[in-house]
């Protein structure tokens, strides 16, 4: 089916909706066949689709995106640039029978996931390996329920990471452990046997928090 083109208001429309009470951002109701289509366009903005609503993620605060190009990072630091592992920002994950979702870095080691020949069109990461959130106030209880509901359906996904922005302080969760939170604090380093990884938390915050 043709996308149909998106009215010249949708997008002001959208940021003027009030904000959902839980989880704070800009939304319009939207069947989730639309929201498929919708996001099948290139577009600058990044949306979720939540309980029959789209909602618009796009924009957060400076620490937020400190943290999360740290994270980056430290990735790319550790696993090289040869692949075939590699960090993603701000891509659509494929999520088995649920709506897609947006990380703010996700690690995939599946070459599929980098091959234009072989990967999904429109483009989703089907193979996530670590996923890392940022927490922020207005999506905190999503980002620790629904959106990690989701994340938990996908086979190849083994560390799920809660990165908070106030504080230093980062809960991991892995398949391994049947996604029971191990909390980290300054001072102390996560150690992931996913590619050899180590995240000093006290790197990870570094000239971020005061």
């Amino acid at each position: 089916m043709a996308t149909q083109p998106l009215p010249e208001d949708y997008y002001d429309n959208l940021q003027q909706k009030r904000d959902h009470p839980t989880i704070g951002y800009p939304w319009v109701p939207m069947s989730y066949e639309d929201f498929e289509r919708r996001i099948s366009e290139e577009t600058e903005f990044r949306f979720e689709w939540i309980d029959g609503a789209v909602y618009n993620m796009t924009g957060s605060s400076p620490k937020h995106s400190a943290i999360a190009t740290r994270f980056d990072f430290l990735f790319n630091q550790q696993i090289g640039f040869r692949g075939p592992c590699r960090t993603h920002r701000d891509e659509y994950v494929r999520i088995p029978d649920r709506p897609v979702v947006v990380p703010d870095v996700v690690l995939t080691c599946d070459p599929i996931d980098w091959d234009e020949d072989k990967h999904s069109k429109p483009y989703r990461i089907q193979s996530p390996l670590v996923v890392v959130e940022v927490l922020s106030p207005n999506t905190m209880k999503y980002d620790r329920r629904e959106k990690f509901s989701r994340y938990k359906l996908c086979p190849t996904l083994e560390v799920h990471i809660l990165a908070h922005q106030n504080k230093p302080l980062v809960e991991v969760s892995r398949r391994a452990n049947n996604w029971e939170k191990e909390v980290f604090s300054a001072g102390q380093t996560i150690e992931l046997e996913q590619c050899n990884l180590k995240f000093p938390v006290d790197r990870i915050y570094e000239g971020i928090l005061a």
